[in-house]
């Protein structure tokens, strides 16, 4: 009742001003309190909202990441695994080769090379061993005689040590060679091709020439038992290796191959000498390959060396003399 008497006194005393005055602080009054209950809301729903968040499903972005993590934490087990079991004094090389079968495919190509690298490494660390149990004269007998049954020998020789012994060979990724009479066991590099897909490019091409190599060796007793043609073609895919992969780890295997054949080009063999023995004069069927042969000595050092050994050549009418011996000795050291 007061508030009325009063309103209605200044609405009196002060007319329209006061009727403005009463209508604004209404408003004002009314515009805070929506604004207060706004704000409340407000807080209220994120509140809820962040809340909310919190008990949602992980978010799937992060998935590929945790994944990425095991697979990689998989993968160093694995490999920690492979290297734990090389460091066995008593593994043998089945178990290995086994442990990689088993494994390869859940490593990266980089770490299946580590791996294969690793079996190649053990292979040749204990072929000498491998060799002197064909060393007894003995087995020689029994292989000797099993081996003229073919390809299928090893089933049709009756004594159990020596048939064990070429089953050993044979599952530790080695293979019986024979020269001069003798049989020993040698790295099978195609037993590799298995796992050309888990290689690094420079592995697989190094395991590649590599096969070519042990399945027709380039010579026996002495002599050249490929063709001329061939041991350039051979010499060649080694320096394109050599040039391609210059930062492989297989690359220094790859420049001591590539000596070998530069000596078997420019030498031949003790019982297939690239010049006649009587007339020093070079053999026929090698001039005319080497003469049709682009050599590039962009490729390497093959190739220059061997530029250089033809113009010696043609120099001293494709003879052997001093000064084509004296060439040849200085660049197959020089070879890389």
């Amino acid at each position: 009742m007061s508030n009325y008497i009063i309103r209605s006194g200044l609405r009196r005393a002060f007319g329209d001003s006061v009727n403005r005055w009463l209508q604004c602080s209404r408003q004002a009054i009314l515009s805070y309190r929506t604004k207060k209950i706004a704000s409340s809301i407000l807080a209220i729903a994120m509140v809820f909202t962040i809340g909310g968040c919190t008990n949602q499903a992980p978010n799937p972005s992060n998935e590929p990441i945790q994944q990425q993590t095991d697979v990689h934490n998989n993968e160093q087990a694995i490999m920690d695994n492979y290297n734990t079991l090389l460091q066995k004094g008593d593994v043998s090389i089945p178990e290995i080769i086994n442990f990689i079968d088993v494994n390869l495919s859940a490593v990266s190509q980089l770490n299946g090379s580590t791996m294969i690298i690793g079996l190649e490494k053990v292979q040749y660390d204990r072929l000498p061993k491998m060799q002197d149990k064909f060393s007894d004269e003995a087995v020689q007998k029994i292989v000797a005689k099993g081996y003229q049954n073919g390809v299928d020998y090893v089933n049709s020789i009756q004594n159990k040590q020596v048939k064990d012994l070429l089953l050993e060979t044979k599952n530790s990724g080695y293979k019986i060679e024979t020269a001069e009479g003798m049989f020993f066991p040698v790295i099978d590099y195609s037993f590799y091709k298995k796992y050309h897909a888990n290689m690094t490019g420079d592995i697989a091409a190094f395991f590649d020439i590599m096969a070519v190599e042990s399945d027709k060796t380039p010579i026996k007793d002495a002599a050249l038992i490929i063709s001329w043609a061939e041991i350039l073609k051979r010499a060649q895919a080694q320096e394109q290796f050599i040039k391609d992969y210059s930062n492989s780890a297989k690359v220094e295997d790859m420049r001591q191959q590539l000596r070998r054949y530069a000596t078997f080009a420019m030498y031949g063999g003790n019982n297939t000498p690239l010049f006649s023995y009587e007339t020093k004069q070079i053999v026929p069927e090698a001039k005319k390959v080497y003469l049709e042969t682009k050599f590039d000595e962009t490729n390497g050092s093959f190739s220059k060396a061997m530029l250089g050994y033809l113009e010696v050549l043609k120099k001293n009418n494709y003879r052997l003399t001093n000064e084509v011996q004296e060439y040849r000795n200085k660049v197959v050291e020089e070879i890389r």
